[in-house]
């Protein structure tokens, strides 16, 4: 999680702020924190293309959704980019571990879902419980 947004994507929330409308014609990516985040956006894209991949030099992991757009707020490419280094059991969830540095793979929207739901919960899942008080 990002505790202070970089220069750029603080003048484009002024912006928005100021703004009655927004309506995008380009292309669009948004990096998502995590899985979750990218089923939700799949979800929203309808039919979207997924593709997983890895970086050719660094062999880093991403997952992107990406559907074409021709009505507002965006008209063009919407891309949702999850960086999946710190989602390592949600790529092998997905049986990607045999991905090599520059392979990518065709993914559709129910392996996400399906590799999502097999997730365990771990603690940090789970909300904290307050302490238990002392009967005297």
């Amino acid at each position: 999680m990002m505790l202070y947004p970089p220069e750029d994507a603080r003048e484009l929330t002024v912006l928005m702020r100021l703004s009655r409308e927004l309506d995008i014609v380009g292309d669009l990516t948004a990096t998502v924190d995590g899985p979750s985040e990218l089923i939700a956006w799949v979800l929203v894209l309808g039919r979207p293309e997924i593709t997983a991949w890895r970086a050719e030099h660094t062999g880093h992991r991403y997952i992107h959704a990406t559907a074409n757009r021709d009505r507002a707020p965006v008209r063009g490419m919407l891309t949702a980019l999850l960086p999946c280094e710190h989602h390592r059991g949600f790529w092998r969830a997905l049986g990607l571990d045999d991905l090599a540095e520059g392979e990518r793979r065709t993914l559709k929207g129910t392996d996400l879902s399906s590799a999502w739901e097999s997730m365990p919960i771990t603690t940090e899942d789970i909300a904290p419980k307050p302490p238990a008080t002392e009967e005297a």
